[in-house]
């Protein structure tokens, strides 16, 4: 059986480690899987599939401090916890630093990197320098909408050749059951946004946003779920601009799909992401969207098809949230959702042939 290595941080809730999750299951059958983390920490930790070997960096705050800011001592800790085994494939599944791991690598594999951002917009973590270095080294990168290839390509000056738009996998079935699982309480028309509580997400601009149109009279409720840093200062902008009777905090939930299932709108309200798995979620479960103009919307909405793309402004999500309140007619979005059988096509395909070692 093929060996491969993927490189990560750690199992928090997120897109990218939840794609993470989906890409083990789809190859474990065809795989040896090992997994390098920082910590195994994060409620996905759970997810991870039984057959895949998970590996640690951090085990004191002495050595991770070596490991952090010597390079010497990084490519050493590497070099060490890669050395017990022959990989076909490495793969640096997150960006930025985990990509410089997959190159102190000592060994003659096929590695491939991913790149899950707008780069224009994200900030990757390591330096310009590194990233030319890093990645000029690595044999196949791929990026998760074509809007992120372009940004990655001009911005780094990257062969186009070497990079591959490849869209992220979702568990539609397992999605599907769970949202089956409990059936939410809903008495009036209702969004609902499932996103980390971290500045990117930009729930200030949706708080806004509902107290301006609850000040228009509208009645409506918002369903906010997950947790993060933000998450008081959330709290507190709730209470601040008194619509606590409008919005619902639910907190981080595991199967968030009965409520994106029940909703009649998901909302998402960015300013920038890769390939929303979200989005994605939302419309397996036949719910419109609602997003701002954030890469990877266009390829998932198909112009408008299966919901609403606004301007990545305060001004543009209201008024988005406003039309559909006052016309409620989106029927036209609903006929071609009840036609929508997932994206997940030749993806498993796709993924296959990335990782297969070179000749």
């Amino acid at each position: 059986m093929k060996k491969i290595l993927f490189y990560g941080y750690n199992m928090e809730m997120g897109g990218a480690e939840r794609a993470l999750i989906n890409v083990m299951n789809a190859i474990k059958d065809e795989y040896e899987i090992d997994l390098i983390l920082i910590q195994d920490k994060g409620v996905l930790m759970n997810e991870i599939p039984k057959e895949v070997n998970v590996m640690t960096i951090r085990k004191n705050n002495i050595s991770y401090a070596l490991f952090r800011y010597i390079p010497f001592f990084r490519k050493i800790k590497i070099r060490r916890m890669t050395s017990k085994k022959k990989y076909d494939t490495a793969v640096a599944f997150m960006e930025g630093r985990a990509a410089t791991w997959l190159t102190d690598m000592n060994q003659m594999c096929k590695k491939v990197a991913w790149i899950h951002n707008d780069v224009n917009r994200f900030n990757i973590g390591i330096s310009e320098r590194e990233i030319k270095k890093t990645y000029s080294k690595i044999d196949r990168i791929a990026v998760v909408s074509k809007q992120s290839k372009d940004s990655f390509c001009k911005k780094y000056n990257m062969s186009e050749d070497k990079v591959e738009v490849v869209y992220n996998l979702i568990a539609e079935e397992e999605i599907k059951e769970k949202s089956l699982e409990f059936d939410p309480i809903k008495d009036k028309f209702t969004f609902v946004n499932v996103a980390k509580m971290r500045p990117q997400k930009r729930h200030d601009r949706l708080l806004n946003a509902v107290k301006t149109l609850k000040d228009e009279g509208f009645n409506f409720q918002l369903w906010l779920i997950g947790n993060g840093p933000l998450e008081d200062d959330i709290k507190k902008m709730v209470d601040d601009l008194n619509i606590s009777d409008y919005v619902s905090l639910l907190g981080l939930k595991t199967n968030p799909f009965p409520y994106i299932k029940k909703a009649d709108f998901f909302v998402m309200s960015s300013d920038h992401e890769g390939y929303p798995l979200s989005l994605l979620e939302a419309l397996l479960l036949k719910t419109p969207v609602i997003t701002t103009d954030v890469s990877g919307a266009e390829e998932i909405l198909k112009n408008d098809k299966y919901g609403i793309i606004c301007d990545v402004s305060l001004e543009g999500l209201t008024n988005a949230m406003r039309n559909i309140l006052k016309n409620q007619d989106y029927s036209q979005i609903e006929k071609n959702l009840s036609n929508y059988k997932g994206a997940n096509g030749g993806i498993v395909s796709q993924l296959k042939e990335l990782f297969e070692p070179e000749k």
